[in-house]
């Protein structure tokens, strides 16, 4: 909260300003601290209104990341919950989390639990948090828990940034060389027109479907840009529906190239994910239920639900993960180890990293072939077209002579 004070100092000068408190008393400490004595204390109700601006905000993984680690780092200090919560519902009180972080803090302050406050459907968390969270408090590692929580979730960030980053310049590369190929039907090709009338038979039927094409795109371009802007539309609602976006990574990893790569990147989330889990004692087939859903393909998920049905048959992670097709038996060696040596979240961990850093590695390599196959579709259509005109031209000429 933020009030307007009225104080006098040591020597009976008087002070007028406004300071932020998490309450009245708060308030009274802080001037105190500072050598004066309120005189005059009136709350003003700023969160109430920066609340309202900050609802319509979206809450961004980097803002639920950075809350985690700033509560993991002041109770790592010693302040107490009671304690972090108000100064970081004040912290965040303009910005989309602060509505939430409200709730949260006053949930938590009527006895509730923190893993209960952080399941807010608005705070937007994933599974592996709150699991996290709540092994957490049984153990006394709240702040080691949320710290490897904010670890996770920005290791995610990271991974889907690289990603975005990279394809900024593919995807430039596209649109410039669509709009240059367009240019060269819409402005060029219709000039060539007479060359196919008065050629008759002598131009090649390439030339000619090729010069007729951009003569019909110029003269109905209103028509061509509406569709164009309706298909655009139309992949846009295609995204904003779950089931179709389901649909679409569930086919992209049925592809070659792209398929093991996304393969890889899943694995070493799961494993990563399971072996912190692990790690803060969530019992094993609570974790793999828990690192199953953060997974995007219905193949994983549906392998690790029979694999946590296989553990509680009585089989090891090892074996129950053998018969599944997807995962890589090179790496059942590590889960194999830790099971024997009683590491099984450390070899996690490793595996974890190694898939990682292998998804990676493979996302820099199909990365790096966009760009010269984008160059070779781009060039292969502006040759032929450009083939296409000169045929037209050479038959005229040999027509003329």
């Amino acid at each position: 909260m933020r009030f307007d004070y009225s104080a006098r100092d040591r020597d009976g000068h008087e002070h007028k300003g406004s300071i932020d408190a998490a309450d009245e008393g708060a308030a009274v400490r802080q001037l105190g601290a500072s050598g004066l004595t309120p005189v005059r204390l009136d709350a003003v109700d700023v969160p109430a209104r920066r609340a309202g601006r900050a609802a319509s905000g979206r809450i961004r993984t980097a803002d639920q990341t950075l809350l985690l680690r700033e509560l993991a780092t002041l109770l790592s200090a010693g302040v107490t919950l009671g304690d972090a919560l108000p100064s970081l519902v004040q912290a965040y009180a303009d910005q989309a989390l602060g509505p939430a972080l409200d709730r949260l803090h006053g949930h938590v302050r009527g006895g509730g639990r923190l893993s209960e406050a952080l399941s807010d459907a608005s705070l937007r968390l994933p599974p592996f948090v709150l699991a996290l969270t709540q092994a957490g408090e049984a153990s006394g590692q709240l702040a080691r828990a949320l710290g490897e929580a904010a670890d996770q979730m920005d290791l995610d960030r990271k991974v889907t940034e690289e990603l975005r980053s990279a394809l900024i310049y593919p995807t430039v590369l596209v649109v410039a060389g669509t709009l240059a190929v367009l240019l060269i039907f819409i402005g060029v090709v219709p000039k060539f027109a007479p060359l196919i009338r008065r050629g008759g038979s002598n131009v090649p039927e390439m030339s000619r479907w090729v010069i007729e094409s951009g003569v019909f795109l110029r003269a109905h371009l209103t028509e061509f840009g509406f569709g164009v802007g309706g298909l655009v539309a139309l992949l846009g609602m295609a995204a904003s529906r779950e089931n179709l976006r389901h649909q679409f990574m569930q086919g992209l990893l049925k592809l070659p190239g792209i398929g093991p790569w996304l393969l890889q990147s899943e694995i070493g989330r799961w494993a990563t994910i399971l072996g912190t889990l692990l790690d803060n004692r969530v019992p094993i087939i609570e974790a793999m239920g828990i690192s199953a859903r953060v997974l995007k393909f219905e193949i994983l998920r549906s392998g690790l639900e029979r694999a946590a049905r296989a553990l509680q048959q009585g089989q090891t992670l090892a074996v129950a993960l053998e018969s599944q097709g997807w995962f890589p038996a090179s790496r059942l060696n590590l889960i194999r180890v830790g099971e024997r040596s009683g590491e099984l979240p450390k070899m996690l961990l490793a595996l974890g990293h190694s898939q990682t850093d292998a998804a990676r590695l493979m996302q820099r390599r199909l990365l790096t072939l966009i760009e010269p196959a984008a160059i070779l579709l781009i060039g292969g259509v502006i040759g032929f077209v450009m083939v296409a005109v000169m045929t037209a031209i050479t038959g005229m000429n040999q027509l003329a002579g």
